[in-house]
């Protein structure tokens, strides 16, 4: 698979599980509780891909 098909297939997930939370019967606390855990699990696999595909960059570190 494509990294572009993948970070295609991986947004739509994140958008559509969001989706499904605001339309959910939660008080708002609740939702935004569920969106924050969602996009921050979210960035968690995309990070780990990110590095799985591009170690390298990780081992540079920022350059001064």
């Amino acid at each position: 698979m494509k990294s572009s098909h993948f970070v295609a297939m991986l947004g739509g997930a994140i958008i559509g599980a969001t989706i499904a939370l605001l339309f959910a019967p939660a008080k708002g606390s609740e939702t935004r509780e569920k969106i924050r855990e969602t996009f921050d699990k979210g960035m968690g696999e995309i990070k780990k891909e990110y590095d799985k595909r591009f170690p390298k960059n990780r081992e540079e570190g920022p350059e001064e």
